[in-house]
């Protein structure tokens, strides 16, 4: 009989046991989510999609690299600039698009089964060091396939271009149009500007959608 109640005991100790066990382990899997953060959860750039939030190239930055026309968008220029001393970064703001622009100059009409559209940019230069481009090469729209287009040299009827040497110093603002040569019939669906472009840099892209 004591052998029995003995065997009871132990039994109920082992179920407890483990019961108390299978708890824990099923609390943590549901607190991991919303919980206090592990070591580096949610603080990793390489964790957001590249362009929709700010790699923390600028301290502080918590503007997206990802907009609609209108909105503005903080961009940086290259670590160790070729502008020199001092840092480069700037508040781009697309303000307009047009889809069906015109040349100011004849001789920049487009080919033959194209067509010209422009873009309106607001740069103010937010940095410590004067940012220096062309303006129309940092910039490029993209169609509804993908197929990009690198802005060109050229003034539209709308308004003054942006570049061809553009000089910014700090604090200074600017307000010009980029012309692009696409196809007469392709759909653009966003522009993209890189400050100090020497390659692809997604990271210090940014992008602007239409429509």
């Amino acid at each position: 009989m004591r052998r029995s109640i003995a065997a009871a005991a132990a039994v109920v100790t082992l179920t407890a046991t483990l019961v108390a066990c299978g708890g824990s382990d099923g609390g943590s899997d549901k607190a991991g989510p919303t919980g206090g953060p592990t070591k580096g959860a949610g603080s990793s750039s390489t964790a957001q999609p590249v362009g929709e939030q700010s790699p923390g190239a600028t301290a502080g930055s918590t503007q997206a690299r990802v907009g609609k026309l209108g909105d503005t968008l903080k961009l940086v220029g290259m670590e160790g600039s070729l502008n020199g001393t001092g840092t480069i970064e700037g508040d781009f703001t697309l303000e307009k698009f047009e889809n069906h622009a015109k040349s100011a100059i004849g001789v920049l009409e487009p080919a033959a089964g194209n067509r010209l559209v422009a873009a309106k940019f607001t740069i103010v230069e937010t940095g410590t060091g004067t940012y220096q481009d062309s303006g129309y090469a940092e910039a490029n729209v993209f169609d509804v396939n993908g197929q990009g287009y690198q802005g060109k040299a050229g003034t539209p009827t709308v308004g003054d271009s942006l570049g061809p040497n553009m000089i910014i110093k700090p604090g200074e603002r600017v307000t010009g149009w980029i012309v692009f040569e696409v196809p007469k019939d392709a759909k653009i669906t966003s522009v993209t500007y890189l400050m100090e472009k020497v390659g692809p840099d997604p990271e210090r892209t940014g992008k602007w959608t239409l429509g």
